[in-house]
């Protein structure tokens, strides 16, 4: 089967190595004369003037984003390249020389919108008022400019080294199973296929594998996250946050009172999860769920493969047919090259989408294997990439950094309608049991595993202010902790099974803590979306459309509230897990038929 790999020569006028360094070293020589040229002036600003900064600011971000993003893709698509080791790392060492470079400024605009709040409602601001918003209410974080400085430098040399080992060593690890009578060594691109096999001895031994092969290196697994825990609390206490939660809450632009009506509702609904996994093993023929058999497909349910084309197809007609315009981007992602589809060892784990604002376009990565969990990857990622292609024609460069929680709206909605395609091409009751387990195992993914990862994450920083030790023990102890909260008896685990966090990239990210919640957060969210448009037909696309064009424009809550939802109140979270009893229902209805 072939499938596509991505042309990133695009992004750049020249791909040759000592090119790209040359442009990342005129990158950050650019940004230092900008910031020398703002440098102590910001306080006398009026409103035009302080536009003018954001503006040129913005051109500056645009004209070197290519670059940016060739080192970072390149690196994505080959991590033991030592080419594009080479590039990423000194990517990476330019844009921690650009943070410095504009630190001053952006302490100094801290100071400015504390001292003059008002001036973020004047009108020559407006199409910047919710960006400074965000950057008054993080004001009182920032430390002095040498702080800054030094922390930058740190974070360099420290987390993100420690992050990248993380994804590198995973990306490179063998994975020894025994398939139809044979061993094999895959890798874990490879071996993640295997997950959704038919044979239930093959995904036992699939998941043996991983729990065996992670446990041999728990040293390095705890010894990384601990360091990125202990990092992150320490920065945290530093910078007076009243918890290592508040940051995640200021960069989403949620509040607390949100997110805690959103965990409150799920730890009243995790009976749900536990009756969907029973239901599950009804439809498997066993007593109890195996957590090898989460996602095993129904033993009647026809192993449909599809050819990259057949896949390509399914999912523009899927877009389309909701909206021609989302049908034009998701077309041109195809036919621009914009997808890298190919397994290959060295390859980031995992799927994304990555937006190039410049282009007003996106690029995906996915390791694509012909099954039907892969078109429901390629259908996820489309829509991050029809959202992209929305709010890079709307929004100026400052109103491009969409928040996860709204990020994934596209994306989770790209899968719903992809599953209601599905349904309406099914032609037998085993084929729409399968796409409505399909749809629950998305949801119970999302919403309750997410959830309790949410849970195991703060359990670190709970535990980690307590002075007890986070070694592996430890962690694979919260880990299985917060999945019986969560999962109760509805699931046996095989041994080992409780190393499973140390091959999730998510609790590694260096820059981003509390990953796991905005994504329970988006299913929920568009969970009462699908509700909305399956009651309002083609009336509710523009207002959908009108969400994603809006990127970063506006608050989480204000987007709700156009679409009149109240984010900070239980009974709208309600709404979701209703819609998910709803397709639990109608899987039950097909059962008894």
């Amino acid at each position: 089967m072939t499938v596509p790999q991505w042309n990133l020569s695009e992004l750049v006028e020249s791909t040759e190595p000592q090119y790209l360094k040359t442009e990342l070293k005129n990158m950050v020589d650019s940004y230092q004369k900008f910031a020398d040229n703002y440098r102590g002036r910001i306080s006398e600003f009026d409103a035009g003037e302080l536009r003018d900064m954001l503006e040129g600011r913005d051109e500056l971000a645009l004209h070197y984003e290519g670059i940016r993003e060739y080192c970072s893709l390149i690196f994505s698509a080959d991590m033991i390249d030592p080419t594009s080791n080479e590039l990423n790392n000194a990517h990476i060492r330019a844009s921690t020389e650009v943070g410095k470079a504009m630190a001053a400024l952006g302490i100094e605009l801290a100071q400015f919108l504390m001292k003059s709040p008002e001036i973020i409602d004047d009108p020559e601001l407006a199409d910047y008022r919710h960006y400074l918003e965000k950057q008054a209410r993080a004001a009182s974080h920032l430390l002095s400019e040498d702080e800054e400085k030094i922390i930058m430098t740190k974070d360099q040399n420290g987390i993100h080294v420690l992050s990248r080992l993380q994804s590198k060593w995973l990306s490179t690890r063998s994975f020894e199973v025994e398939i139809d009578g044979q061993t094999r060594s895959l890798s874990i691109g490879e071996i993640y296929a295997y997950m959704h096999d038919p044979e239930r001895m093959t995904r036992r031994a699939v998941y043996e594998s991983i729990g065996h092969t992670l446990k041999q290196d728990e040293i390095l697994w705890s010894d990384i996250l601990r360091t990125i825990v202990a990092d992150h609390a320490a920065m945290c206490e530093l910078r007076d946050y009243s918890s290592p939660l508040e940051p995640t809450l200021l960069a989403n632009d949620v509040s607390i009172e949100a997110l805690d009506s959103l965990m409150k509702v799920v730890q009243d609904n995790v009976e749900l999860c536990q009756k969907f996994f029973r239901v599950r093993a009804q439809l498997l023929g066993l007593n109890r769920l195996g957590n090898w058999d989460l996602r095993a497909p129904l033993p009647n349910a026809p192993d449909n493969r599809y050819t990259w084309q057949e896949a390509k197809e399914l999912v523009f007609s899927t877009y389309h047919d909701f909206d021609h315009e989302l049908g034009k981007w998701a077309n041109d992602v195809f036919e621009r090259d914009r997808i890298d589809a190919q397994i290959r060892r060295g390859k980031r784990t995992g799927a994304f989408c990555s937006t190039w604002v410049a282009g007003r376009s996106a690029f995906i990565l996915q390791s694509y294997n012909g099954r039907l969990n892969d078109v429901n990857t390629l259908a996820h990622e489309m829509g991050h990439a029809v959202h992209a292609y929305m709010y890079t024609r709307e929004q100026n460069y400052s109103n491009c950094r969409v928040s996860l929680c709204i990020a994934e709206c596209g994306s989770l909605m790209g899968e719903l309608l992809l599953a209601d395609r599905l349904m309406q091409q099914a032609t037998s009751n085993e084929e729409r049991k399968s796409i409505l387990v399909k749809i629950l195992d998305g949801f119970t993914l999302a919403v309750f595993q997410e959830g309790f990862r949410f849970i195991f994450e703060s359990s670190l920083y709970n535990t980690l202010e307590m002075g007890e030790e986070l070694d592996g023990a430890k962690i694979s102890e919260l880990w299985r902790l917060a999945q019986d909260r969560v999962y109760g008896d509805a699931v046996d685990w095989l041994d080992n099974s409780e190393w499973d966090w140390a091959r999730f990239p998510h609790h590694y990210f260096a820059g981003t803590r509390f990953y796991n919640y905005p994504y329970t957060f988006a299913q929920l969210f568009v969970f009462s979306l699908y509700h909305m448009y399956k009651e309002q037909g083609a009336k509710f696309v523009p207002a959908f459309k009108k969400l994603l064009s809006a990127g970063s424009s506006r608050s989480t809550a204000e987007l709700a509230n156009e679409l009149g939802m109240d984010i900070e109140s239980p009974d709208f979270w309600q709404k979701g897990m209703e819609q998910a009893k709803k397709f639990l229902v109608e899987l039950e209805s097909i059962m008894n038929q």
